[in-house]
């Protein structure tokens, strides 16, 4: 036997003991004698700015093509396939990714697409599979406007930006006494400009003083200045909206500036755990929002629960997942079952399937809309709490914990 089919035979009695859908060890012989194979392309970020980003999803992809092939594959009418993902590094760069996907569309000759991580590198890509009329399903591209734009091909299923920024403010309700004043900065991308924007018009809209908003460009050094201004800002709380980098830049210098406002939310990056173990103690009390959590008690086909998908992802790369690789590990899922809709690798016939899907996933509900955006994707709000994030909104729901606030001062 080789060391190939003893992995694989391990991770299958690891999904099998988990209760992953539909396990069968004819999948690894089939794979073993030369199954026909559906190759799937994702040029994503494992250098650069969004690295960090980049490997998460790499790492959900991976987890639903092992998991998948460990089934037994892909049945696509009469005839059942393994799947493989191809890869390549974009950089972390717009352009690069467009012209890795461009290669793997008409060169590697893939079926369909993964998309890379961020709005803005999506935006690029999905020019191109568009102009080849290929799916491309982008778990963590989710910029309204980019779903503005008639893009025929593009599907994401995490919820779009704007309607994650709401539980951020609608959040500040719950405590008491109530904040007064919101100040808003984020990067100058796509994402970020997205969420900013959301996030001023529904704390305009909940009647909170908006009283600073601003942007700092891609790959600054240096956001002392922009510290100085949001502390001149005085406000109650700060919500910010950027990358992994930048954002612990931030903090870090607000830190450093000895600005410490009552609350600080920090979009999405508070669920990487560099993040929290880079800051420290300096993470204590920041609250941010993030669409997946292993206490959620979604099920669907293939990974049953949040619970075995945060088990089976452990043990095969000795570390949690976030939010990131389970969107990507959802995203191959939603995939699957529109070709197993469709009962056919064609891409229009997959594209209206898409359209036509309603379904659950571990990851959440999925119902795509005429943008292919997902209408139902639940996003929740997060607190560090003793260096561990909890959630602690909505109530009655998925909270387990109450918001501090106001947040202690960072030591």
């Amino acid at each position: 036997m080789t060391l190939t089919q003893q992995n694989g035979q391990g991770f299958l009695s690891r999904l099998r003991s988990l209760g992953l859908a539909g396990l069968a060890l004819f999948g690894l012989a089939g794979t073993a004698m030369g199954q026909d194979t559906i190759k799937i392309g994702a040029a994503v970020s494992l250098t650069g700015n969004l690295a960090r980003e980049g490997v998460l999803l790499r790492d959900g992809y991976a987890f639903w093509q092992d998991a998948l092939n460990a089934a037994g594959g892909l049945k696509v009418g009469d005839k059942t396939y393994k799947v493989e993902v191809v890869y390549y590094d974009d950089e972390s760069r717009p352009q690069t990714s467009a012209q890795l996907t461009e290669k793997l569309i008409s060169q590697d000759k893939v079926n369909f697409i993964f998309g890379p991580y961020s709005s803005g590198i999506a935006l690029a890509t999905a020019s191109i599979s568009e102009r080849y009329k290929v799916v491309t399903i982008a778990p963590m591209a989710t910029a309204d406007n980019l779903f503005a734009r008639g893009f025929k091909y593009l599907f994401t299923n995490s919820p779009l930006s704007g309607m994650t920024a709401i539980p951020l403010i609608d959040v500040l309700d719950t405590v008491s006494p109530k904040p007064q004043t919101v100040a808003i900065v984020g990067m100058d991308d796509l994402f970020p400009n997205i969420f900013v924007e959301a996030l001023k018009k529904r704390a305009e809209d909940k009647g909170f003083k908006v009283v600073y908003v601003g942007k700092y460009p891609k790959g600054a050094a240096d956001l002392s200045a922009v510290v100085t201004a949001l502390k001149a800002a005085n406000p109650d709380v700060v919500m910010t909206s950027g990358f992994v980098q930048d954002s612990i830049l931030l903090i870090r210098q607000m830190h450093e500036l000895r600005f410490e406002p009552k609350l600080v939310g920090s979009a999405f990056v508070l669920n990487v755990p560099e993040v929290r173990s880079v800051l420290g103690p300096q993470a204590e009390g920041l609250v941010g929002v993030l669409y997946w959590d292993p206490s959620m008690t979604f099920t669907g086909p293939l990974v049953s629960s949040s619970a075995d998908y945060a088990k089976a992802f452990r043990e095969k790369f000795g570390r949690d997942p976030n939010h990131t690789s389970a969107s990507a590990t959802a995203a191959g899922i939603v995939l699957q079952q529109a070709v197993q809709n469709a009962g056919s690798l064609d891409n229009e016939a997959v594209r209206d399937a898409l359209r036509n899907l309603k379904m659950e996933t571990f990851f959440g509900p999925v119902q795509f809309d005429q943008r292919g955006a997902n209408v139902l994707g639940p996003s929740l709000v997060i607190q560090v709490k003793n260096g561990t994030p909890v959630i602690v909104y909505p109530k009655g729901a998925a909270a387990t914990a109450d918001i501090t606030y106001p947040r202690a001062a960072a030591r």
